[in-house]
Parts: C-alpha cells; structure tokens; sequence
C-alpha cells in the first residue's frame, strides 16, 4: 500500500513538473510571437515608407533633369558650351532612368508599376525629343527660341505619372499600416488570452 501511494505521488511529482516546462514554454512561445508581430509591423512599414520616399525623390531628379534642360538652351551658345551642358542633362536623364528602374523593381502593386512603366516609355521618347532640339539649336546658331518651341511642355504630361504613383504609394502604405496593425492587434489580443489560461493553470495547479 504504501509503495503503491509512494509510486503515485512519484508519478504526479513527474507529471507536474513535465506539465510545468510544457506551459513555461507555451508562455514563451506567445512572447516570441508578440514580439515578432512587432518586429514584422516594424520591417513592413519601414519598406513601404522607404517606397514612398523614393516616389517623391525622384520626382525632385526629375525637375533637376528639366531644369538642366533649360540652362543648355540658355547657356549653349557654342559647341564647345553645349558639349558640356548636354554631358550634364544626360548625367541627370541616367540618374532618373535608374531611379525609376529601381522603384519598378521593388514594388509588386500592379497599378504602381504599371505608372512607373508609362514614366519610363514616355520619359525615353521626350529624351529623342530633346536630342532633336539639340540639333535644331546647332542648325539656327545656338539661337534657344526654335529649339525650345519644339518641346516645349513635353515635360509636364509625363510629371504627371510620377505625381500619381506617389498618391498610389501613400494609399498603399495606408492599407498595408491598417493591415498589419489589425493584424497585430489579433495575435496580440490570442496572445493575451493564452497568458491568462496559462496563469489560471499556474494559480490553481497543485504546487505538491
């Protein structure tokens, strides 16, 4: 009788401490995920921010590419001058081909790459347009008027891209933070939960 008393009390010693690791590591598992919601919240927010910061950089590359548009029609007045105002302008068109390739590549919303793509087509076209300037300048003895007639504007329409994809980009940053903030909030709340079952079993479980 006595061993058979003393065998019961070993087992329900064994199974309580078993029992105490298997909760410990359930309360640390929901810590790990409350953290990690947070870390994910964190990442997720900062990429789309960053997302959005290169949408209005390039917007400001952009107006620097036209403004060195118009100082080659205003500065040009011999080869030699136009030679190093056209190494400029195209120094900037690069950096904006670049930068729009980029913002192409690290965004997945349709609607966003398909603007982006529209910027790059139309920026290519105005970029010919340009050099036919060029050359219209040359022909009328580095006189800007005939050659800044030609293309005149063409700038503004595909602005206009750059300025919608920005829209398109805060809209998306909204939706992605509303998201995975209800998201959080879920695992946070199932989180909370868990802990409070665990603190109950750790209240009323038999401490001998």
């Amino acid at each position: 009788m006595a061993k058979s008393i003393e065998r019961t009390s070993y087992f329900k010693s064994h199974w309580l401490t078993f029992a105490r690791i298997v909760f410990s590591a359930i309360f640390f598992y929901w810590l790990f995920l409350i953290w990690n919601s947070t870390a994910s919240l964190n990442e997720s927010i900062e990429a789309t921010s960053d997302r959005v910061t290169a949408t209005h950089h390039i917007q400001v590359e952009y107006k620097n590419e036209v403004q060195l548009w118009k100082d080659l029609l205003l500065r040009s007045n011999n080869r030699d001058a136009l030679e190093q105002n056209w190494k400029k302008y195209e120094t900037q068109y690069q950096i904006v081909v670049s930068e729009a390739e980029q913002i192409i590549a690290k965004n997945d919303v349709r609607a966003i790459r398909q603007q982006m793509k529209s910027f790059v087509d139309a920026h290519t076209v105005n970029h010919e347009k340009y050099k036919n300037s060029v050359a219209m300048l040359i022909r009328n003895n580095f006189n800007p008027i005939q050659a800044d007639i030609a293309v005149k504007g063409i700038d503004q329409p595909i602005h206009e891209y750059l300025e919608v994809v920005e829209l398109d980009m805060l809209d998306e940053r909204r939706r992605v933070n509303d998201n995975l903030i209800a998201k959080t909030r879920n695992q946070i709340e199932q989180s909370l939960f868990a802990l409070a079952f665990i603190g109950l079993l750790a209240i009323w479980m038999p401490k001998h």
